[in-house]
């Protein structure tokens, strides 16, 4: 007989069989099958697979048809499409009460039969094709249903999402061939592969982040692969770190305090930041209170640091309550890691969206500098009036309003008039208007301007005699925000009239 048996003992009927595979049972089953009983399946030249439904001490494991499984989901495996006899001594009925993988003696080229020689002997005759491509989808593919394992949502998350980003951009490390290793001998994760095939065209890519800056990844999942793919993703293009942190057992104070220290040293333009970083994120798996998860802690924490850096989460969570509660803590937006039962998120669209919200965040890195410069005016002491105006000017530029660098030239020049106030006053003497200092009443001099009582003259003069500040750059600066806010008002003014 052209064909393979797959047994666990020594049936006299064996020699009735050119191919023969004995399984031995191990801990880890699915493992053995993919790194033991598929290839040698492949050394087989054969037509037909026949499979003893049991095939370890324990009946009940009924392991011949898991191992059928195995075959049929094994998609670098082209016997895959042959027909299976599974050797049983009864029914399909019985069976499919025993345990759920039973569905497969439903499908199309999957048979059952009795575990005797007479059976065998009268299957064999038989003339049995091959599944077609379309055969194999909709009356295999379609008509089955594998449950995921017994790990948490947000591993299997994990895992999946490493094995999906990892094959599109093509990195590899150690830790990812761990992950992919676990991935594709799993039953479950090979059931998910044969429903939704990566492409492998090298026509298929995707987008990547144009703009230059520094990126920041922290996660508690770093070291499974993560930071090797965003070390491939932003090679070249983008000064790329990791925070590197054992986060086993680890408390949200002592972590902010090392992400602190990490922030100060690296000083980083955008920051991605994972939602759950420690044990006690994961207690209450359908909260939606996020306000404690450490991921928002944090954000808080780096914000409190640089309002300016920006920050984009990155979660494996589902639940849109979370996510659209994310936008509260001043986030760019959130990349969910692809969960195998959300067949919605395509690992191609995710790329796209982090480019295009990593380009975003880096067209806003000169927020940084703002922030430190707001820093640094308020930690001055002045007026109230001028404190207000410039924690304004930081709001209105991180905000979305259409005009909003219009609106913070005005802020911009509303703190030079503050600043003029508080120097100078203006006089009519002799019917002529002329500013006087404060604090001399002597007449301020008209030595960058036509006339002494223009805002940028009398500012100019506060910088070069009060202030002491008399480079060139600075003048030139005072020069444009005035220039640039009176002819803002004037465009106004004619738009009102």
């Amino acid at each position: 007989m052209n064909s393979l048996i797959i047994h666990n003992d020594k049936s006299p009927f064996l020699e009735k069989f050119e191919y023969q595979i004995k399984f031995s049972s191990t801990n880890d089953i699915d493992r053995y099958i993919t790194n033991t009983i598929i290839p040698k399946i492949k050394k087989s030249s054969i037509d037909k697979i026949y499979i003893k439904d049991s095939l370890s001490s324990n009946y009940l494991e009924l392991l011949g048809l898991r191992v059928a499984y195995h075959i049929r989901l094994s998609v670098d495996l082209k016997e895959r499409y042959l027909p299976i006899i599974i050797l049983s001594d009864t029914t399909p009925y019985i069976l499919n009460k025993i345990t759920p993988l039973a569905q497969i003696l439903f499908t199309k080229n999957i048979f059952i039969i009795q575990n005797t020689i007479k059976a065998i002997e009268k299957f064999s005759t038989k003339a049995l094709k091959p599944l077609t491509e379309e055969e194999y989808k909709t009356l295999f593919l379609d008509r089955i249903k594998i449950s995921s394992p017994k790990e948490s949502s947000h591993d299997i998350a994990n895992e999946w999402a490493i094995y999906k980003w990892s094959e599109l951009v093509k990195a590899q490390s150690q830790a990812i061939e761990n992950n992919n290793n676990k991935i594709t001998s799993m039953l479950y994760f090979k059931y998910l592969i044969a429903k939704n095939p990566i492409e492998k065209s090298k026509a298929i890519g995707y987008k990547k982040a144009k703009l230059n800056g520094k990126v920041l990844y922290i996660d508690d999942e770093w070291d499974k692969g993560w930071s090797d793919i965003f070390s491939k993703y932003f090679a070249s293009t983008l000064a790329f770190e990791t925070f590197e942190y054992n986060f086993k057992d680890a408390n949200i104070y002592t972590l902010m305090s090392h992400v602190k220290n990490k922030i100060e040293t690296f000083k980083p333009d955008l920051v991605i930041l994972d939602l759950r970083l420690i044990q006690n994120d994961h207690l209450f798996k359908n909260r939606t209170d996020i306000e404690n998860f450490s991921g928002i802690k944090l954000t808080k924490s780096i914000k409190d640091i640089n309002a300016g850096i920006q920050i984009i989460s990155f979660t494996a969570t589902s639940q849109s309550l979370i996510l659209e509660q994310l936008y509260k803590h001043k986030i760019l937006g959130y990349i969910k890691k692809e969960h195998p039962q959300d067949s919605t998120i395509k690992t191609k669209d995710s790329f796209e969206k982090l480019a295009n919200l990593v380009d975003k965040g880096l067209e806003k890195k000169y927020l940084k500098e703002v922030w430190e410069i707001q820093k640094s005016i308020l930690d001055l002491n002045l007026s109230n009036n001028i404190n207000i105006e410039i924690k304004s000017l930081f709001e209105i530029l991180d905000s979305q309003i259409e005009n909003r660098y219009i609106y913070s030239m005005f802020a911009i020049f509303k703190v030079l008039e503050i600043i003029i106030a508080n120097f100078t006053e203006e006089k009519y003497i002799h019917g002529q208007r002329d500013a006087y200092w404060k604090d001399t009443n002597n007449i301020l001099k008209a030595t960058y301007t036509n006339k002494n009582d223009t805002s940028e003259n009398k500012i100019r003069c506060i910088l070069d005699e009060k202030l002491n500040l008399k480079d060139a750059i600075t003048h030139q600066h005072i020069s444009n925000i005035t220039y640039s806010t009176t002819t803002r008002r004037k465009d106004a003014k004619i738009r009102e009239k």
